[in-house]
């Protein structure tokens, strides 16, 4: 479907259609919820996640982003804040929903036995955070959103991929023992940190630059108080998790008997694991010029008005 055709229709619709457009409008925001993982349609990620092999599991993390995508894209143009029959409703149902995925994937990590529903709880947290900024539905949310929208698909990859080292070389993503040590110890736990400090939005990684964003995107709202306080205590919460993980795979096994498992030494794992993290330092690094660039996208998503006579060759109301 042409979505500037639909804004326009939705724009032109008569008095008295209101509950029509918002039941329409809350069953796409069903679907893609159910891809984006928004609760309480979050079930089905973890166990998908979990059991998927590292490199489909990366994969994955950037297919959970077109649910965001497509609510960004909907809810702005078709059915934004400005449309007479549906105002801020949706805003308003996003914004709870944003809010307890937060908190379901957060503690989702602390509670997890196994290391691959840790990444997965991890990556439905993630998205309770770019929920949150993009409930906002204004452009500096938009423009926090982009940045870490690709920040959360880079480490959110690296994660999945370090879980699949962890499980060839271990045998079990099991986190309730010790087991047997992992072979190139070091430099999987220096990976498995790196990506823990990245999916916590912990400094000096792009996670927190990101974090950042969404906090001042959130800043002015009558909510506020409660918004940041949810973020800061779940990514507190990520960390104990993370490092309870870290602590049970790299330090207790490193100390127990027995010979690591034998596995080829320089996998293309590795490959792919420090091109994730080099990309996530570069995001870091060049924090500046992308925002610049995320900015302008933004600008141009909430300029409906021009989207749509670009594309119909007329002057959207």
């Amino acid at each position: 479907l042409n979505i500037a055709d639909l804004a326009v229709k939705v724009s032109e619709l008569p008095e008295g259609e209101d509950a029509l457009i918002r039941v329409a409008g809350v069953l796409l925001m069903i679907v893609f919820a159910v891809k984006g993982a928004l609760v309480p349609f979050q079930f089905w990620l973890p166990g998908t996640y979990a059991h998927a092999p590292g490199p489909v599991a990366a994969l994955f993390a950037v297919m959970t982003k077109v649910g965001a995508y497509a609510i960004l894209r909907f809810y702005t143009l078709v059915f934004g804040p400005e449309v007479e029959a549906t105002g801020t409703f949706f805003a308003d149902l996003l914004l709870p929903a944003a809010l307890i995925t937060l908190i379901v994937g957060m503690v989702g990590v602390l509670g997890a036995r196994g290391l691959g529903r840790l990444a997965a709880f991890a990556v439905v947290g993630s998205m309770g955070t770019l929920f949150l900024a993009m409930s906002m539905f204004t452009p500096q949310a938009t423009a926090a959103v982009l940045y870490y929208m690709v920040h959360s698909t880079f480490a959110a990859a690296l994660m999945f991929l370090v879980v699949d080292m962890v499980l060839e070389r271990r045998g079990t993503g099991d986190l309730t023992s010790a087991r047997r040590p992992i072979a190139q110890h070091g430099l999987i736990a220096s990976l498995f940190f790196a990506a823990a400090i990245a999916m916590a939005g912990m400094p000096p990684l792009s996670g927190f630059v990101g974090k950042l964003l969404v906090l001042d995107a959130l800043r002015g709202h009558p909510m506020m108080p409660l918004l940041w306080g949810t973020i800061l205590v779940t990514s507190l919460v990520c960390i104990v998790g993370m490092a309870r993980a870290g602590s049970t795979l790299f330090w207790k096994a490193h100390s127990t008997q027995g010979e690591p498992a034998a596995t080829n030494p320089y996998p293309m794992g590795f490959v792919a694991a420090f091109a994730l993290l080099a990309l996530i330092v570069l995001q870091t690094v060049a924090a500046g010029p992308l925002m610049v660039w995320f900015e302008a996208t933004a600008a141009q998503v909430h300029d409906t008005g021009a989207y749509i006579d670009a594309v119909l060759g007329l002057r959207g109301n």
